[in-house]
């Protein structure tokens, strides 16, 4: 698909997503290093996803939400809401990481209804570019 046919819904902002997971880090107290070898990468690999350098996928935001023990649709939100201004001084704060809305099974079903979204938008955008050229 060239540049020019790309949208924005079909594709997660590696920036935004990465920010949060850096925030999210912090928060658990966790090391870089630390993620990137539970992931089984290199830090500096792991820190390219962290700055919106590497291409996030669904998949890894699935793993590094088991990591960080948080509920992968706080990282793939499009809210813009700073998480760590919004609870610095927070008497919940100890509690934080560790709070998931939704049990795996759920998780696991929002994911692969993420993923089928996705897909659809660009079968979707490609009967369009089908039509349009007809």
């Amino acid at each position: 698909m060239a540049n020019e046919d790309r949208h924005p819904y079909l594709e997660l902002d590696n920036k935004k997503i990465g920010h949060k997971i850096y925030i999210q880090r912090k928060i658990a107290g966790l090391k870089a290093f630390d993620v990137a070898e539970q992931l089984g990468i290199k830090e500096a690999a792991y820190t390219k996803y962290e700055r919106g350098e590497t291409k996030i996928t669904i998949d890894f935001v699935k793993k590094i939400s088991e990591i960080l023990k948080i509920d992968p649709l706080l990282l793939l939100s499009s809210n813009d809401v700073n998480y760590f201004d919004n609870i610095h001084n927070s008497p919940i704060l100890s509690t934080f990481h560790t709070y998931q809305s939704t049990n795996e099974k759920q998780n696991e079903a929002i994911l692969a209804l993420i993923e089928n979204v996705i897909e659809m938008n660009k079968n979707i955008m490609q009967l369009l570019n089908d039509k349009s050229k007809n």
